[in-house]
């Protein structure tokens, strides 16, 4: 019965892709289970409906990360059905450390943070995701929804290393060669 969810959840996917008229890579598979995938660019509400249909096609099980204040009835009952990841903002520290210890506890894992923050412009990224990463020691997939050729991209993806700045400036450089700026402003 698993079998046949996954597969119509794939084609789900797929539809959804074509008739957007777009496309999507496939992660690749020595990544593993357990990754922090981050998108850019955030623009529309519809890119929730591209990383469930990326999701989908990947044949993986993502949980976005959401405000916490969008966890009411009835929006509640499709995010906890979607695996989506409620996130208390104020308490920065404390949800870096959440996830940190669901990473410990599960066996695959792949929680997804749009580092923008939000639909509208930004002078700089958050960067919790950075901290999660370095802390569960996993690597961070760049996922890139590039509008100009409607495809959704694996840019790469890398583990952290000693300096949050040194790997935000390579993670800027990545999206920057995709076509993408990512706001690194102090």
């Amino acid at each position: 019965m698993r079998n046949i969810a996954v597969w119509m959840k794939y084609w789900i996917g797929i539809i959804f892709f074509k008739l957007q008229g777009w496309t999507c890579q496939i992660v690749p598979k020595e990544i593993g289970n357990k990754y922090m995938l981050i998108g850019f660019p955030h623009n529309t509400n519809m890119d929730a409906f591209f990383g469930i249909a990326f999701s989908f096609v990947n044949r993986i099980q993502t949980n976005p990360m959401i405000k916490k204040e969008w966890m009411f009835w009835p929006m509640s009952i499709g995010f906890k059905m979607l695996h989506v990841l409620p996130v208390d903002r104020d308490a920065a520290s404390d949800m870096v450390d959440q996830v940190v210890d669901a990473f410990a506890e599960r066996e695959k894992f792949i929680p997804v943070i749009f580092p923008e923050g939000t639909r509208q412009d930004v002078t700089r990224i958050k960067t919790g995701f950075w901290h999660i990463a370095s802390k569960a020691n996993v690597p961070i997939v760049l996922l890139y929804k590039d509008a100009r050729t409607k495809q959704v991209k694996i840019l790469g993806h890398l583990f952290t290393g000693t300096s949050k700045t040194d790997d935000l400036i390579k993670i800027r450089d990545i999206y920057r060669n995709a076509g993408y700026e990512i706001p690194l402003e102090p």
